[in-house]
C-alpha cells in the first residue's frame, strides 16, 4: 500500500518529545493564525474579480488583475510491479491577482487551492502536517479540511510588493528569483529550487526575500536577494552578475547558503543551431562537521535543438557532488524540492525531453532520465489537447524505475488525466 502514496507522502517522524496536549494547543493556536492570514489574502483575489471585466473610459486596463485556472485531475496508481491499483484525485484550483497600484508600483498574490482523495490518507494522519509545512518566514500554509479520505490545502506561494524605476528594482515579499539556467537541475538557484517530477506545479515554489536589481548597459545587471530566517544558519543572501558577451549570457553569483559559502555561475548560448548552457555552483561549510567532507560542487550542462518538423529536443547531464555527502542524510517524497547543494537523488543524472506538435491542438512529449549510480530509471509521457480556448485535456504518467533503497524503489507509477480551465 505504502508504494501508491510514496508519490505525495514521506514519512512524519516527531521527536518532540511527549507534550502532546500542548503541543496540540500550540498547532490549534498557529493553525487559527494561518487561516486568518489565508482567508484575508484569499478575500483579496476575490474581490479583484469583480473589476476583472472593467475597463476605464479611455479603455485602459483596470488596475486589479484576476487570472487562474481550475483543473481536475484523477490518476491511477500502481506500485512498483505494476500491481494493486489504487485512485486518487485532485482539484486544483490557482488564483493569480495582480494591482497596478501607482506608476511603478505593484502589488501581487497567488496562491493555490487543492481538494485532495486518497483512501490512504487514513493510514498516514502525519501527511497533513507534512503538507501544512511552510519552509517561508511567514507561514501561508493550511490544511483546511482534513477528514478520512479528504484533505484540503491551501497556500499563497507568491504575495510581495515591486517597485520600478529606471534602471532599478526592488521587490519584498515572497516570490520566485530563478536564478537557474538549466531545465531539470538548477545548482545556481540557491533561493527555491523546485521538483522536477512535480508536474503539476508549473509556477513553482517562491521565497520570502528582498531583492534589489540595477540594469545598466544593454543586457547586464546586478541582483542581490537576502532570504532571512529565524535561525541564521538557516537564511540565504547572495549577489548575482549578469551580462552579454560574445552573444552568450553570462551570470556569476556569489553567497551565503545555509551556513554554507556558495560560488558559481552559469551560460546560456547557441552552438551552430544548437542551444547551450549549464551551471555550476561550488558550496563549502563553515563550520566543520566530522566526517563530513566541507565542500562539494553541483552542475549541469544541456544542450537543445529545434528540428524542421517542430520537435523541440532537450539534453541534460547532472554531476551532484553533495549526494550522500552527509551520512543518514536521507529523502523520502519524491516531489519534494531539494537544496542547490545535493539536488538530486544521485550522483549522476542524464535527462532527455521530446516536444512535438502533431496538429495545432494536440502535441506528444516524452522525457527520460537515468540515475545510472543508483540503478534508477524516470520515464514520463504525455499528451496535451486543447478541446476549446481557455479549456484543455492532458494526459500524464509517471513511471518510476529500480533504485533499490531509495525513494524510486516504492514510487511505483501514477497515470493521470487532467482537465484544466483558464480564466
Amino acid at each position: 500500500m505504502f508504494e501508491k502514496f510514496d508519490f505525495y507522502l514521506f514519512e512524519f517522524v516527531s521527536t518532540c518529545g511527549g507534550q502532546v496536549e500542548f503541543r496540540a494547543s500550540c498547532f490549534e493556536f498557529i493553525n487559527k493564525q494561518k487561516m486568518k492570514t489565508t482567508t484575508f489574502i484569499f478575500t483579496l483575489l476575490l474581490f479583484a474579480a469583480t473589476l476583472q471585466a472593467q475597463t476605464f473610459g479611455d479603455g485602459s486596463a483596470p488596475p486589479m488583475v484576476l487570472r487562474g485556472y481550475v483543473k481536475e485531475m484523477p490518476a491511477l496508481t500502481l506500485n512498483k510491479n505494476f500491481a494493486d491499483p489504487g485512485f486518487m484525485n485532485i482539484v486544483h484550483n490557482r488564483l493569480n491577482f495582480r494591482w497596478n497600484i501607482a506608476e511603478g508600483w505593484h502589488l501581487a498574490a497567488e496562491g493555490r487551492n487543492r481538494l485532495f482523495y486518497n483512501e490512504l490518507f487514513a493510514d498516514y494522519p502525519g501527511y497533513k502536517g507534512v503538507l501544512e509545512m511552510d519552509p517561508g518566514l511567514i507561514d501561508m500554509s493550511w490544511v483546511w479540511l482534513s477528514r478520512g479520505a479528504w484533505m484540503g490545502h491551501t497556500n499563497i506561494d507568491r504575495f510581495y510588493i515591486d517597485w520600478r524605476k529606471n534602471n532599478w528594482q526592488v521587490r519584498v515579499g515572497r516570490q520566485r528569483i530563478n536564478w537557474g539556467v538549466t531545465l531539470v537541475s538548477n545548482p545556481n538557484d540557491l533561493f527555491n529550487t523546485y521538483s522536477f517530477f512535480d508536474f503539476d506545479y508549473t509556477e513553482r515554489p517562491g521565497a520570502d526575500a528582498v531583492r534589489v536589481q540595477h540594469f545598466f548597459g544593454d543586457m547586464s545587471r546586478v541582483q542581490l536577494a537576502v532570504n532571512p530566517a529565524r535561525n541564521s544558519k538557516e537564511m540565504v543572501a547572495a549577489a548575482m552578475l549578469n551580462t552579454n558577451r560574445w552573444n552568450y549570457d553570462f551570470q556569476t553569483l556569489v553567497g551565503y547558503y545555509r551556513n554554507r559559502f556558495a560560488f558559481g555561475g552559469g551560460w546560456a548560448g547557441h552552438i551552430g543551431g544548437a542551444g547551450f548552457k549549464g551551471e555550476a555552483t561550488w558550496f563549502y561549510d563553515l563550520e566543520e562537521t566530522a566526517d563530513v567532507s566541507p565542500g562539494n560542487v553541483v552542475a549541469a550542462i544541456g544542450f537543445d535543438y529545434m528540428f524542421g518538423n517542430g520537435t523541440f529536443a532537450f539534453a541534460e547531464f547532472l554531476y551532484n557532488g553533495g549526494h550522500n555527502r552527509i551520512p543518514g542524510d536521507s529523502v523520502f517524497m519524491i516531489t519534494q524540492p531539494l537544496r542547490p547543494d545535493n539536488i538530486m537523488f544521485s550522483e549522476f543524472s542524464a535527462t532527455i525531453i521530446a516536444q512535438h506538435p502533431i496538429s495545432n491542438i494536440l502535441s506528444a512529449n516524452l522525457a527520460l532520465m537515468a540515475l545510472p549510480d543508483i540503478k534508477a530509471a524516470f520515464i514520463m509521457p504525455g499528451f496535451s489537447y486543447s478541446i476549446i480556448t481557455n479549456l484543455d485535456l492532458e494526459f500524464v504518467s509517471q513511471i518510476f524505475i529500480g533504485g533499490n533503497n531509495t525513494v524510486f524503489e516504492e514510487a511505483g507509477s501514477m497515470w493521470f488525466v487532467g482537465l484544466q480551465y483558464s480564466f
